[in-house]
């Protein structure tokens, strides 16, 4: 019954975590515009909602998602030239704009992937903080393949693995298993498929425990430093310890709880 319903993706809650599921299974959940707008506004609405503390996007039926709707990306009868680009552009923008709101979300993000994650499926999974693959998970670029090489999905690809692998995937257009995956470092790791939603639970129970305004601080930093010279990083990250232990927050209460050798009491 969770499913029965024409949303693009549904929304579950399970104690602090909120489980967003991507709902066109009958169509190998594409990243189409109206898939891209709904997963927007479920991540953005999440974020700001106090009670969650971690997020998961899952998918219904046997694909994670096939990527983008190749339909979508045809040009239309009567389309001249300069409004198909347009577009395209617009399709584009709003997914690398969906992308990169997973990581400026405060609340961790993690991806549970069942069946295949092509394309700007696969980016996704990249885009993620973290990621759960059940071990039947196969993970692609395949766009060489139609003549279209992945280079937007490789834009978070190639931040989660070796270039050489990454490029690996986009040359080959290859079908890569959950191992593999896991190897390259695009997933957290692969477990059986019938205990896929218990581990992903699990770790997402585990990450809810801790302190939210840390995590939110923790997340921020990191993915800025990331990108910086080495310099501009420790300073960057200094500042946030900096403020963390000199604020009258959960820092204060965590270090208070464990030099007491009590749980702490997170606000």
């Amino acid at each position: 019954t969770l499913f029965m319903t024409d949303s693009p993706v549904i929304t579950s809650k399970k104690d602090a975590v909120l489980w967003i599921t991507l709902n066109r299974p009958e169509r190998r959940n594409p990243l189409s515009s109206d898939m891209i707008a709904a997963l927007s506004c479920a991540i953005t609405s999440a974020g700001k909602d106090a009670n969650t503390r971690v997020i998961v996007i899952r998918a219904a039926g046997p694909a994670f998602s096939a990527g983008h709707d190749l339909r979508e990306t045809r040009r239309r009868e009567d389309e001249g030239q300069s409004d198909w680009q347009a577009r395209v552009d617009q399709l584009l923008q709003d997914c690398a704009a969906m992308m990169t709101s997973i990581l400026h979300t405060p609340k961790p993000i993690i991806a549970c992937v069942q069946g295949i994650a092509s394309a700007a499926g696969c980016q996704l999974v990249s885009a993620c903080d973290l990621a759960i693959a059940s071990e039947d998970a196969t993970f692609c670029t395949p766009g060489v393949n139609i003549g279209a090489f992945c280079t937007t999905p490789l834009v978070g690809i190639g931040r989660n693995l070796s270039r050489k692998h990454a490029l690996e995937m986009a040359l080959t257009g290859d079908q890569f298993d959950a191992a593999t995956a896991e190897r390259f470092g695009l997933i957290n790791r692969s477990v059986r498929a019938s205990g896929l939603e218990q581990a992903t639970q699990d770790l997402a129970g585990k990450i809810a425990s801790r302190s939210a305004e840390s995590i939110a601080r923790g997340k921020s930093a990191f993915y800025r430093q990331v990108e910086m010279p080495l310099d501009k990083a420790f300073e960057l990250a200094n500042q946030v310890m900096r403020d963390n232990l000199t604020s009258e927050g959960d820092a204060q209460e965590g270090i208070g709880a464990f030099l007491e050798k009590r749980d702490p009491e997170w606000g």
